[in-house]
């Protein structure tokens, strides 16, 4: 087993009750079993697996946790949840890492994964993922306008993806935003 620790020796002891208290989350139930890492689809591409980033939170490891690529890399598909034993929804704990991560300002060596999940989470407000233009967005906010954009023409021509966005409900959508944000404050 890999033992982990601080590389600095800081600690932040309320970061699992933080997360608690965002998502309901109890990360102390987490015994290591490492079920959640064996069938993370994408483990092979995060810094950190999901057994590693439990860990870093509950020893309050919040650096560890949450300067890594490990949240942004999480594709919430809950692989690891349908697998833990202890029922831990582990997505909640990643979408509560990335919003004290985004609140908080911190920066982060994640290249583009940040500002994907950004993009990712304004594009829902159209009630349905719009790839077009999230791939559009991504690519000029990251300074490649053009990249994929042959790639791009073939989707499009053989009906992959949508050039326009397909809304089916935008005042629903919009009230259920509003509602939210009330619901917020």
């Amino acid at each position: 087993m890999k033992i982990i620790t601080d590389k600095n020796g800081a600690r932040d002891p309320g970061l699992a009750e933080e997360i608690r208290a965002r998502c309901g989350e109890n990360v102390y139930l987490c015994y290591q079993c490492r079920k959640c890492a064996a069938g993370c689809p994408n483990r092979l591409f995060m810094d950190s697996t999901p057994t590693e980033l439990m860990r870093y939170v509950q020893l309050g490891m919040a650096e560890e946790a949450m300067k890594g690529n490990t949240i942004w890399y999480c594709l919430s598909c809950h692989t690891c949840s349908a697998r833990c034993p202890q029922d831990i929804d582990i997505p909640h704990v990643v979408d509560a890492l990335r919003i004290i991560v985004q609140e908080k300002k911190i920066k982060t060596d994640t290249g583009d994964a940040a500002l994907l999940n950004r993009l990712w989470m304004a594009m829902l407000r159209l009630g349905r993922m719009y790839e077009m233009g999230l791939a559009g967005l991504m690519n000029i906010l990251s300074g490649h306008p053009f990249k994929d954009a042959r790639l791009a023409a073939k989707m499009i021509r053989k009906g992959k993806i949508k050039l326009l966005p397909t809304i089916r409900k935008p005042l629903e959508i919009h009230r259920m935003f509003k509602r939210a944000r009330s619901l917020k404050k």
